[in-house]
Formats: structure tokens, sequence, C-alpha cells
């Protein structure tokens, strides 16, 4: 396959530029700021619709936080993922543009050291830093590819030109994550820190020390290495309380700076979160309408002014112009007997849904993203595009309760509330009604990741882990069907759910086509 690139004038619009289509390969790799084009291809190419769409399809549409729409049912293909009717024929399965994305990061590990020679302004230094850089976005692609469809194809080495033969058994999950965490592991010494970058989208938009941080843990956390995983998300959340605390003597010392860009910050259960009460649905436009928060560690850069826009986003949850343009809408049971999953002070099921405890119980659009608020029950469809949070502090302080959660013990099982307390408490004017039980702090965990991190690609994964991470694992199949799956169905729910018979049923077949020009899939390692 060809090698897509572009042209680069400055880090400042790195994130912002249209790309080239491709050039010839033995003219290009001869300068820093040709392999910084190739490395922006990357991010461009993951913002792309077939690449943002899946993370949607992947990740969120076969949970039970979203309804079909009569328009989603006329798709087939689509309204066969949703009912879990999944073939080896449907085009969802298509993985290729994450491995587009994998080839462009091999394409720089395989080219860049030879611009570093020929380049005499290219220090050592900043190769490894782009190698590192390389090497966390590859990882994050196998990240997803794992966890949708388990063993897959590891390809290390560059694919240069039309004739390249690839034909690649599938490895093992637990081969492909070894691999993901000693390269994040080796990424996490070189790669550039948060604060390299003087530009914001640029310090949230590309992979730093602090994001190579929480994909890790994520990925520890998706293997079982809970100490690992807890570890490094509470070096994160160090390294947060230290802004916290030097925003604060900025402020003391009359330097406004961090201020206007953060906004009012505090403490929850002494953890440092955007302040949920000094102003109506402060965090949630923060996070989500402004984007590039104080919360935000890594986050896909979208602009209206450089043509970039959500289209995944746009396709599944609504464009900028009708609120009902989505092909899924949230959950009904979000309505009818949601108080059981949010409190009546919790602002996130209106931020999430348009839902605010009155009205016709139905499956309301998706608000989340898409909305700027301006009072407590109203707000606007938004006119730029939005940002597609990847990780963000709430998500990693969750990811260190799930990681408690199951060390289990007093002390861990106390913190792991401590951080649900607090995650809860922004959102709930303050006051959480939530109660310690710690023979539950697993699904109170759980219960609340789902009401933190609704719509954001992250149910499907929260889902599949409780099964892998079960004592027993046929009972929490059942759990999965009945308890939480068959909510969402508004008719045919018992043969949805059914067809998800077993732990490999949970990932997506191989698609067709891949198969019949690479053999070597039907093998694994």
């Amino acid at each position: 396959m060809g090698v897509a690139l572009m042209a680069l004038t400055s880090c400042d619009d790195f994130l912002s530029i249209t790309p080239l289509n491709s050039i010839v390969v033995e003219n290009y790799w001869e300068k820093k700021s040709e392999v910084e084009s190739v490395i922006s291809s990357c991010y461009v190419d993951m913002e792309s619709s077939s690449f943002t769409q899946r993370l949607i399809v992947w990740g969120e549409m076969r949970g039970d936080n979203v309804s079909e729409t009569s328009t989603l049912k006329q798709n087939n293909d689509l309204h066969d993922v949703f009912i879990n009717n999944i073939t080896t024929t449907n085009s969802w399965n298509d993985w290729s543009a994450f491995y587009n994305v994998i080839n462009l990061c091999n394409s720089v590990l395989y080219y860049a050291p030879k611009a570093q020679q020929m380049d005499g302004n290219f220090s050592e230094d900043e190769l490894h830093a782009y190698e590192a850089e390389a090497l966390s976005i590859r990882s994050l692609c196998y990240f997803y590819l794992v966890r949708t469809f388990r063993n897959v194809p590891l390809v290390t080495t560059a694919s240069i030109g039309d004739d390249e033969d690839f034909k690649v058994p599938a490895a093992s999950e637990d081969s492909v994550l070894q691999r993901v965490a000693d390269d994040l592991t080796w990424a996490g010494q070189y790669i550039w820190d948060r604060n390299y970058f003087d530009d914001l989208p640029s310090r949230k938009g590309r992979f730093n020390k602090q994001s190579v941080k929480a994909l890790l843990a994520d990925v520890y956390l998706w293997r079982g290495d809970y100490q690992k995983c807890a570890d490094l998300c509470q070096e994160i959340i160090d390294e947060k309380m230290a802004d916290y605390r030097q925003q604060l003597a900025d402020v003391k010392n009359g330097n406004y700076a961090s201020y206007m860009q953060n906004g009012d910050l505090t403490l929850y259960e002494g953890y440092p979160l955007i302040d949920g009460e000094s102003s109506i649905h402060n965090a949630y436009n923060r996070i989500f309408a402004y984007g590039n928060s104080f919360e935000s560690i890594l986050e896909m850069q979208y602009s209206a002014e450089n043509g970039i826009s959500n289209a995944g986003l746009t396709q599944f949850y609504g464009n900028t112009v009708s609120q009902g343009s989505g092909l899924l809408n949230a959950a009904a049971y979000l309505t009818t007997d949601g108080q059981e999953l949010f409190a009546k002070t919790d602002q996130r099921l209106l931020e999430n849904t348009g839902y605010y405890g009155e009205g016709v119980a139905q499956s309301y659009y998706i608000q989340k993203y898409r909305m700027a608020y301006n009072s407590a029950y109203t707000g606007t469809l938004r006119t730029t595009p939005p940002n597609w949070v990847v990780y963000r502090l709430s998500d990693v302080m969750l990811m260190r309760a799930e990681a408690l959660a199951y060390l289990g013990g007093e002390a861990n099982s106390d913190e792991a509330f401590r951080l649900v307390q607090a995650v809860n408490e922004r959102s709930c004017k303050g006051q959480s009604s939530l109660t310690y039980d710690a023979t539950r702090i697993r699904e109170t965990v759980l219960d609340e990741r789902q009401r933190e991190l609704m719509f954001e690609g992250k149910r499907w994964y929260d889902l599949v882990r409780m099964v892998r991470h079960s004592d027993s694992p046929t009972q929490a199949m059942l759990q999965l069907r009945n308890t939480y799956l068959l909510r969402k169905y508004d008719s045919g729910g018992q043969d949805a759910v059914a067809r998800l018979a077993s732990v490999g049923s949970l990932y997506l077949p191989y698609y067709q086509a891949e198969v019949e020009v690479n053999p070597l899939l039907k093998s694994s390692e």
C-alpha cells in the first residue's frame, strides 16, 4: 500500500493540516520535518470516519447504553451488530483503517533512523521521541483490535508498495499485548513530556509521557495486572494534583493564566477535578463543549476551520443541525427506571440524554459531546465539531478504583470507593448518595464507569472485562446477557442476547474479505 504523508509548516498546526495523498518514498525521509509529517498523518488517519465510526460501533453500540433508531434498522450490517447477529461478511468487521495507521507507524520506525542520519539538525533524542510516539499510536491501535477480535495479526514491519505480500497468521492476545506493554514501557522513557508543546491541541492531542501511562494502565487492567495498573494511575493522579496546587499558587501570586485556561478546580474526596458546582454544567462544558480541559489526557482533535469534522460521532449520535439525526439513541431504560443508575441530583443523566426527570419515558437523543449547556435544563447544539476523548482524569481514577477492587482487601476497597465517590460527588452537587458495600465494590465501580463514561466508546469493553475477570465466567455471561444487555432492546432482546452463547462470542469474527487475501488468518498462535 502507499504511504499517506502530509506537509508540515510548524508545530502549532501539527494536528490541523490537510494531508497529501502520497509521494514517492524514495524522495522522502531525508529530514526531521518529513518524519514529523508522517507522525501527523497517523493522527489524521485516526480522525477519519472509518476509524472513529468503529470506536463507537465496537466499543459502544454493542453495549447497553444505546437503543436503535428506525434508520439503523434499515442498515443491515449495523443492525446485525446491534442484535449480535454478526457474520464474517459484516463490513463493520473490517479492520483496515486500524492497520493503515499501524503501517504508517511501522514506516516511521523503519525510515526515521535513516532520516536522522541525513539531517544534521535531527538529534538522536528527537529520533527516539518520534519512535516512541509511533510506538504509542501503534499500541493504541493494537489495543482496540485485541479487545475487539482477541487474536490478531501482529505486523511490526512496514509495507511499502502495492506488490508487498503480507500474509500473517493471527498472534495470540497475550503475545500482542505483551508486545504492546513492552513498546509502551520503552516509549515512556523517550516520548515528549506533556509540557513540551506550547499549544494546547498538541499537548492534549499527541501522545506524551502522561497519555502513555494511561494507555499502559488500561492494558494492564485488561490483562489483570492490577497492581501495575493501580500504580500508573496513581502517578497520573499525582501529576494532576501537582498541576492543581500550581494553579492555586499561581492565583495567589496574581498569575491567572492557568485559571483562565482551566477554570475552577476543586478537591473531591481529596482528588483534583473541575468544579462541578461553580456554575451550571461547568465540568461537562469544559470537558466536552470546549475540549482540551484540565482533566484531558488524550483526545482526538477536530476543527471546523480546517475542515476536520468528527464524522463518526455525527453519524451515530447526530449532527449540529438536527437533534434526531443520529443512528443511535440513549437506551430507554435510562429514563424509565434510570433512577436506579442515576441519583436525582446527578447532572449526567441530562448531560448524556437530555432527560431531567420529567416527561415521557422513552429513548432520548444522545446529547453528550453535541450540546453546550447554558442553564440547568436547556442547552444548544454546538456548531463546531467536538473532540473525541480517549483518556481523561476521571477515567484514570476509575481504572485505579477497579484495579483496587479486584486486588481486594479492606484498605483497597475503601480507597476504591473513595475514588468512585469523588467522581460521583462532582456530578451530584457535591453530595453523593452512594453507600459503601465492600461485597459489591466491583459492581459499584462498574456502575460509576457507566455513568461517567457513557457514550465514550468504553462500555462494551468494560462489560467484556467484567466477564473476563469474573471468578465465574459462566455466571458473569448470564449477568451480561440478562442484567445488562437485555434491557436495551425494545423487542427481540431474548434472541439478541442468546446469540452471546460463550465468552468467544464477545469478540468479532474475522472479516471474510481479509481471510480471502490472507488464508493464514484461519490459524492462530
